[in-house]
């Protein structure tokens, strides 16, 4: 297996960057939290020092021969001590428990947010679906940056007083000892740091496993695709497929064990000399310096203690490099830029104005990691109440362009105008309030019927309105078989009492909430797929109905559904071909009537009877 992912980036921000920016984040959300958290750092450092004290406070009262009632002083004040400042910090240590996991979950909001809210774009595809896949690793667990970094912080600037205070004795003893020990340290810091480095590139190896792995996950308990398992037999693909993924995790995480291995293999070896060189200059002392016994007890420990926050320094350096390249995507995530206008706009049409005009001017639109453009130079003027047709071969760039006018992506080059205007100055909220959609892909809210179709709290749902809508989409008696009607929940993975809908009967409620935002402008994406001929013959038989007083636009396969629109536009390779009605392009005889006329061969060759291509031509 290769490296595929790995890319050698530099991150956005340094870690000093970064650290400041998680701590100011800190003190302006949790300025009680912030200050506990500071209040642990001399209790931290001042509890060992105590303990390294007390020997010496023992050996040394012994030796000058005090009383027994100065002995337990000596010995009772550093005692005492120790347990007042443990009693404090347990005390704190055990009431910020959740107050981090609260702080953590700012950050989990502020992802959720942005990911809610960002232009469309900013998500779409699987680039940046991993982007979020990263950022998301940052505050998912009690051990993320995002809540880490409280805990890492205490160790942190506890580490470096230790390390100044314990300094400072030990400089007292030789600075040779000093100098080594801060050089030992140096060199197991920079081993991390290439360990940390190499774990987080390679995340660009474990995370679209990972997404892959937790889809398999979720679908093998999914209702709807359980159905399908167990017909097809698709449960040995998933065995494999799972054991497969999980066989390239194992495969990329031991190579982050392998360098982590190698990094405690240096950091024992170091250890190792550095102990044996300070410790044989103390004993050297004792025998042959006349050093007190009181003294070695002290220096030996302060050398122990030194090391320790000479080691957790290091190691802490490391873990805030770790922490800063997590930090480094989540913020990579949250600072995406938005194309769309987010400010004041120009004014929506004014209800006289409607329905809309659409006119697009030499358009082009190339998706991000693509090397060719997918809409190429298109000029299209949809008059306002006209209903057009786009029509095509799969990947023509139907849908793609349907998105650029309902302002889910923003054109490479190009122009759109609603009514005259650029579309990139009208708002982009209010740019949305001017569509009424319906796209192949369907997702249902686990709420009722009447809330997936209205998305408005019960109070504020129109009733004559719902049940308008509900007849025109073909969902009424539905509706009426169920015994609690459009309050039936639905998504039953969510609630024990739910119903599940049939594909066709969940393209009808997106094409009822569609009809119930009724916007200016309908756009229908292959909306009667997933229906049987009848139901799609008794909405094409309301299509005028469903379409009056407003623009629409129509993408469909089924030439059949053509004869319903005023004007016809046949797009392939990213460009229109053909344009005109339907007679008009059958009389022309060029790519629109070999696709009818196709399709018409295919009625009467598989059901049999040219009465049945007629009808449904």
């Amino acid at each position: 297996m290769v490296d595929t992912n790995i890319k050698k980036e530099k991150p956005k921000y340094s870690t000093w960057e970064n650290t400041i920016y998680l701590l100011k984040n800190l003190w302006k959300w949790d300025k009680l939290l912030f200050s506990l958290s500071l209040i642990q750092i001399p209790i931290t450092v001042i509890i060992p020092l105590l303990g390294i004290y007390m020997p010496k406070a023992l050996i040394d009262s012994v030796t000058e021969g005090v009383s027994a009632n100065q002995l337990m002083i000596n010995i009772g004040i550093p005692i005492l001590g120790i347990i007042i400042l443990k009693t404090i910090s347990k005390v704190i240590l055990n009431g910020t428990i959740g107050k981090k996991i609260s702080h953590r979950m700012k950050y989990v909001k502020l992802l959720v947010d942005k990911q809610l809210d960002t232009d469309f774009e900013n998500i779409d595809g699987p680039e940046a679906q991993q982007r979020f896949t990263k950022a998301n690793m940052s505050s998912s667990a009690n051990s993320s940056a995002t809540e880490a970094i409280i805990k890492l912080s205490i160790e942190f600037f506890s580490n470096i007083l230790g390390f100044v205070l314990y300094a400072g004795i030990i400089s007292t003893i030789h600075p040779f000892i000093l100098i080594f020990l801060i050089l030992s340290a140096a060199i197991n810091y920079f081993v991390g740091k290439y360990v940390n480095n190499y774990e987080h590139k390679n995340k660009g190896n474990l995370a679209p496993i990972e997404k892959k792995l937790r889809y398999i996950r979720f679908k093998t308990g999914d209702f709807k695709s359980a159905k399908d398992m167990r017909l097809y037999n698709m449960s040995p693909w998933f065995q494999g497929m799972y054991h497969k993924l999980l066989k390239k995790r194992i495969y990329f995480q031991k190579k982050n064990v392998n360098r982590r291995y190698f990094a405690n293999i240096i950091d024992g070896i170091l250890l190792l000399i550095r102990d044996g060189i300070t410790y044989g200059f103390l004993i050297y002392s004792v025998l042959y310096k006349n050093m007190p016994i009181g003294d070695f007890v002290l220096y030996f420990g302060v050398v122990a203690g030194f090391s320790a926050w000479l080691t957790g320094i290091v190691k802490n350096l490391n873990e805030l490099n770790s922490i800063s390249l997590e930090t480094n995507d989540l913020r990579t995530a949250l600072e995406m830029e938005d194309r769309m206008n987010r400010g004041a706009g120009v004014v929506l049409p004014k209800p006289f104005e409607l329905p809309c005009d659409i006119e697009l001017k030499n358009l082009y639109y190339k998706y991000p990691s693509a090397e060719d453009y997918t809409i190429k130079g298109i000029n299209l003027h949809i008059k306002e109440g006209e209903k057009l047709a786009l029509v095509g071969v799969n990947g023509a760039g139907k849908t793609t362009l349907v998105k650029l006018i309902c302002g889910l992506y923003t054109p490479t080059k190009g122009e759109i105008y609603i009514n005259g205007k650029k579309s990139n100055l009208y708002n982009r909220d209010e740019y949305y309030t001017l569509f009424s959609i319906v796209f192949q892909d369907t997702y249902l809210l686990p709420v009722s019927i009447e809330k997936n179709i209205a998305l408005e709290s019960e109070e504020d749902i129109d009733d004559e309105k719902m049940d308008r809508v509900l007849n025109m989409s073909g969902l009424i008696e539905k509706t009426k078989s169920l015994p609690k009607g459009r309050d039936t929940l639905l998504v039953k993975s969510v609630y024990d009492e739910a119903i599940e809908l049939s594909g066709g009967e969940t393209q009808k409620l997106m094409l009822a909430r569609a009809l119930y935002k009724d916007a200016p402008i309908i756009i229908l994406d292959e909306p009667t797929a997933a229906l049987d001929p009848i139901a799609e013959n008794e909405i094409y038989q309301k299509y005028n109905e469903l379409t009056k007083n407003h623009t629409s636009i129509f993408i469909s396969h089924r030439l059949s559904s053509t004869r319903f629109c005023d004007r016809i536009v046949f797009i392939e390779d990213g460009k229109i071909i053909e344009e005109g009605d339907h007679y008009t392009l059958m009389e022309d005889g060029g790519k629109y009537r070999k696709m009818y006329d196709m399709q018409a061969h295919y009625y009467k060759d598989n059901i049999g009877g040219e009465e049945y291509a007629k009808e449904q031509i």
